[in-house]
């Protein structure tokens, strides 16, 4: 199977989605969205995909565009909180207090996965199964100045970045650019089948204008 088949066997789902997204939309070869034409042909020879988008990936694809609201209560975000519960629904008073941790903690959930259950986005780096490179649909959990963040590998750049789904990416849920060192760690849910491949270099490919995600609290 090629790169970015999964993509292209649920066209119908991900194209309304990608259509709307600010950040650029993920590609099968030949990707849709931005991407020069030249840089299209430079593109390695496609490696073997797994069978299928893991289901917390298709569902994180699903809410972009989704965005932190002008009065600083978004009903989504507010929603993810409300599920989540506990202590982290109590902690959650409005959309100011970052939410990438609540964001992947919901994915999770409404596929029948458990996540950390805190909005605290390193308590990712201890979750899960480790994996030894990224894959598509992996967590990767990063530090960033006063914290940490969390979002969702979707594949790679052109210039050699990866690119995530994450919440609280410009506000929003949306796919950006990430060093491919940045993240300290790549991981899987334990109930989950382990991904087929693992790899950097096997990742799709995502156009993208290679500026980091610099915006995440």
């Amino acid at each position: 199977m090629s790169r970015g088949d999964w993509f292209a066997r649920d066209r119908a789902h991900f194209l309304p989605v990608f259509a709307s997204a600010a950040d650029g939309a993920v590609g099968t070869a030949e990707p849709i969205g931005k991407a020069p034409a030249a840089a299209v042909r430079a593109a390695p020879e496609d490696p073997p995909r797994p069978e299928a988008a893991p289901p917390w990936l298709v569902k994180a694809l699903s809410y972009l565009g989704v965005h932190r609201a002008s009065d600083h209560h978004s009903r989504q975000i507010m929603a993810w909180a409300a599920e989540l519960g506990g202590e982290a629904a109590k902690d959650y008073s409005c959309d100011l207090v970052p939410w990438c941790a609540l964001f992947a903690n919901a994915v999770l959930l409404e596929t029948g996965h458990k996540g950390t259950g805190t909005l605290w986005a390193l308590d990712f780096a201890h979750w899960g199964v480790p994996l030894s490179d990224p894959a598509v649909g992996a967590f990767a959990p990063m530090k960033r100045a006063g914290g940490g963040h969390v979002a969702i590998v979707v594949g790679r750049d052109l210039h050699g970045n990866l690119m995530c789904v994450g919440g609280n990416q410009a506000s929003a849920v949306s796919i950006k650019p990430f060093p491919h060192r940045r993240p300290v760690g790549f991981r899987w849910p334990t109930e989950a089948a382990l991904p087929a491949t693992v790899d950097f270099a096997a990742l799709p490919l995502v156009p993208s204008d290679g500026r980091f995600s610099t915006q995440e609290a």
